[in-house]
């Protein structure tokens, strides 16, 4: 899935120029992983396509799917008072789109 490059190295005389060998470029061969857990395992998540970050709006969507499987998965916790969700102060996490969807 993902291939990693190999800078070309170059030896040369005392006293003489090296060859300049150009970094080779990036690749977006990187896919993001999404997981939502409790302490019984993993609830649910989603594999991102190459290069797509995380904004409120998929955030949010995520939030939405997350809440279907809790439903199906952990019944017992969609009712329940004091239920903690715990995520960073990232933007995605932290808008104003995401804040209304948590109440």
């Amino acid at each position: 899935m993902y291939e990693k490059n190999v800078r070309k190295r170059s030896w040369s005389k005392a006293g003489q120029a090296s060859q300049i060998a150009p970094k080779p470029g990036l690749t977006r061969n990187k896919v993001r992983l999404c997981v939502w857990w409790d302490w019984k395992g993993i609830i649910h998540y989603e594999l991102l396509p190459p290069g797509r970050a995380i904004d409120s709006e998929l955030y949010c969507e995520q939030l939405m799917r997350l809440k279907q499987e809790v439903e199906r998965k952990r019944p017992e916790l969609i009712n329940r008072r004091g239920v903690v969700f715990r995520h960073d102060n990232a933007r995605s996490h932290t808008s104003l789109a995401t804040q209304r969807k948590l109440r």
